[in-house]
C-alpha cells in the first residue's frame, strides 16, 4: 500500500451492509493489517439509492464487529457519523462553536 510504504498513517473506511458484507468484514481487517494499515474505520451503512431497502447495522452490531476485528486492526470507535462538513480534530468537537 502506497500510503503505508510513504510512511503515512493509514486509515481504511468499511462500510458494514448487513447481509452484502457482514460476513467478510473480519477478512478486510485481516488484510489491511497486514498491508500495514494503521486504523479501521467501520460504518454503519445509511440506507439510500440501491440500497434503500436494506436495514442497517444495529449499533450493538456493529460493536461485535468492531470488537472481532479489533483482535486484528486497531479500531477507530469514537466517530459518530462521517460527515463531509466536520472541523476540527477527531475527538475534538468544536462545531457548535461556529454553528450557533
Amino acid at each position: 500500500m502506497m500510503s503505508v510504504k510513504l510512511g503515512l498513517i493509514t486509515k481504511v473506511n468499511t462500510v458494514l451492509i448487513p447481509t452484502i458484507n457482514d460476513h467478510h468484514i473480519l477478512d478486510v481487517a485481516k488484510k489491511i493489517r497486514g498491508l500495514g494499515v494503521y486504523l479501521q474505520n467501520i460504518m454503519p451503512l445509511i440506507p439510500q439509492y440501491k440500497f434503500a431497502d436494506i436495514t442497517p447495522p444495529t449499533p450493538s452490531e456493529k460493536r461485535a464487529i468492531q470488537d472481532e476485528c479489533s483482535k486484528t486492526t486497531k479500531q477507530m470507535r469514537h466517530c459518530r457519523q462521517c460527515r463531509a462538513d466536520a472541523i476540527g480534530r477527531l475527538g475534538e468537537d468544536v462545531q457548535e462553536k461556529y454553528y450557533q
